[in-house]
């Protein structure tokens, strides 16, 4: 990942939390559970992607493919996490890391609040 395509990712991140905490439905540093998706490029390694994951701590899963943009099964990441910027950031950045050197690029991430 160049410097400055990890700028714009991180950028977009704090936006994203920073507009979504704006809106008042769930409190900074309320327990959630990240999703955080990547799509296969041509020389993507699905198992050394998985195993390194795993060996990180992430939970991740195949996801069947479902679009044209995804012509290949996609990986979903879960993570235990709080609502902040830095928190999501964190596992992000890692997650992607792992990901682009095993031919996975992003693809956007999303959270379930756990039940109460």
């Amino acid at each position: 990942m160049t410097d400055e395509q990890e700028f714009d990712q991180k950028a977009a991140t704090f936006y994203s939390v920073a507009q979504f905490l704006s809106e008042g439905k769930l409190p900074e540093g309320s327990a959630i559970e990240l999703e955080i998706f990547f799509i296969p490029e041509a020389e993507a390694n699905q198992a050394a992607f998985l195993k390194a994951l795993k060996t990180f701590g992430y939970a991740a899963e195949v996801q069947a493919k479902s679009t044209e943009t995804a012509p290949r099964d996609a990986v979903l990441v879960t993570v235990p996490t709080k609502m902040t910027a830095t928190d999501i950031w964190l596992h992000e950045e890692r997650t992607t890391k792992l990901a682009r050197a095993r031919g996975f690029a992003p693809d956007g991430w999303g959270f379930l609040e756990p039940d109460a």
